[in-house]
């Protein structure tokens, strides 16, 4: 699989948020909170994304950026974990950073991993 990550993997319809936060799963998994909710409707790419670091937690938005993009490079990296072998389901879901404070890659790393492995159970 490609290492990209284009923008139609991104999770943007007002339509499509409003019912993932309504009707989605939730898993917690230090230091992250992952909903998702998986449709029938066929779509070209296996899942759509959605990522959010809030600004009640970090003031600066350096580190709110730095968080976005660290957790955007572990998703680019890990694409065929999230690729379900169904082409008939699309997954759409939003990864909310749930911590005060800055941690380090690998910290962020494990912990969007594990969420992964839970979704696919």
């Amino acid at each position: 699989m490609d290492q990209s990550f284009p923008k139609e993997l991104r999770l943007t319809h007002k339509g499509d948020i409003d019912t993932l936060f309504s009707k989605g799963e939730r898993i917690k998994s230090h230091p992250f909170i992952i909903l998702f909710y998986k449709t029938e409707i066929p779509m070209p790419v296996p899942f759509k994304l959605l990522i959010s670091v809030p600004k009640r937690n970090f003031k600066k938005a350096v580190d709110r950026n730095y968080l976005k993009r660290c957790i955007r490079e572990i998703v680019r990296k890990n694409k065929e974990i999230l690729s379900s072998k169904n082409t008939d389901t699309t997954c759409s879901i939003a990864i909310l950073y749930s911590f005060n404070t800055k941690l380090p890659f690998n910290e962020l790393e494990v912990g969007l991993l594990k969420a992964f492995k839970k979704i696919h159970q």
